[in-house]
Formats: C-alpha cells, structure tokens, sequence
C-alpha cells in the first residue's frame, strides 16, 4: 500500500476517533442495541454456515481498538490477533484486551503464513480503503493466511460527507472473496443513520 494511501486512511481514522458528535458511543442507547442486534446476527450467520469458534483462531484486519475481536474471544474464539494501520487505536486495545495479540500494520502485508489462521474477519475495514488495485490486495492477503473461513462484515454504499469510504456491494464483494457461502443484508438502525451493511462468509478449505 502506498504511503499516501496510509497517511489519509489514519488521518481520516484520526479525525473520526476525536469527533465529539460521533453517534458510535457506548452511552447511545441505540448504538448499544444495534452492537447487540449485530452480534446475535453474527452467531445466527456462523450456526447457520457451520463455522466453529470454540478453540478456533481469529484474525481480525483493521481490528480498530479491539471491540469485535474481544467478542469473538468471548464467544469461544482461543487464539486471537488483530492488525490495524493506526497505532493509537493498537495501543486503546492492548490497554483494553492485553491478553490478546495486537499489531501495527497494513492489510496488503499481514504477518502470517499461509492458511496460519483459521478465521479471518473484517468489519468496516475494506470500505475505508478508496483505491481499488489496494483493496483487491488486501483481500489477497486475508484469502492468504485464512485457513478455513473469511468473514466480512461492511457497508454496501459508500459516503456522501464524512470519512470517505467505498460501498462493497454483492459484486465488489465477489471479485474481493469469491463466491460466498452466506451473502445477507443488515439495516442500520435510524437514529444512527448507520447505512445498510453486508454481511459475508466465505469457506477457504
């Protein structure tokens, strides 16, 4: 990934981290029923394709401050790592979760071997990345290191104001992961005006 690419997707991370009007808080009553709305779609999803977190290992791309992550860990998840580009948001999540792996780094070169990890997931990382050759290599990579599931949790129509994000729609995300085992819509809730996302996931085996 270029340097320039990096430079605007941290400072673009940046600015929306120090937004005192973000809507993304936990004292938002609504935010904290959609989280809790997502997560039970989450287990659904994984219970419906067969996708076993009990002992299994977790890679999260763009793993922000460590939220989703923590959860799966929670869920039964045993080993688990997370890489995100801004090092102020690894350090929020080392201080948060210290009993997992953090790391600084860039999508397009994550630090594992091939198929070293049993599920790799994303949740609004790839829609932060507008160059599209950038975003194919970052799928690249995650199919790389996934030894048996891909998950993809992102928003399915790019932004018109604010942190400039790309729409991954049905398309987009077939040529990024291939033809998906599961591919289902999830609505925002109102009052957040939280766009309709996707939800995604592939099998690697």
């Amino acid at each position: 990934m270029s340097e320039s690419e990096l430079d605007r997707i941290r400072a673009e991370y940046a600015a929306r981290d120090m937004a005192a009007d973000s809507p993304y808080r936990w004292d938002n009553r609504v935010y904290v029923a959609y989280m809790q709305r997502l997560e039970r779609a989450l287990l659904r999803s994984f219970a419906k394709t067969g996708v076993e977190l009990r002992g299994a290992s977790v890679l999260d791309v763009g793993c922000g401050t460590g939220y989703y992550l923590h959860r799966l860990r929670e869920y039964g998840a045993d080993e688990c790592h997370g890489v995100d580009l801004s090092e102020s948001r690894i350090d929020v999540a080392r201080d948060r979760y210290p009993a997992l792996d953090w790391r600084v780094g860039s999508a397009t070169e994550l630090p594992f071997a091939d198929a070293e990890v049993d599920i790799v997931t994303q949740f609004t990382c790839l829609s932060s990345i507008v160059d599209d050759e950038v975003r194919l290599s970052a799928a690249r990579e995650m199919r790389r290191v996934a030894k048996a599931w891909m998950l993809s949790l992102d928003m399915r129509k790019g932004s018109s104001g604010g942190t400039p994000v790309v729409g991954l729609n049905k398309r987009e995300l077939r040529r990024l992961f291939g033809e998906p085992v599961l591919l289902r819509p999830l609505r925002g809730m109102g009052a957040l005006q939280i766009r309709s996302h996707l939800l995604g996931i592939w099998a690697e085996r």
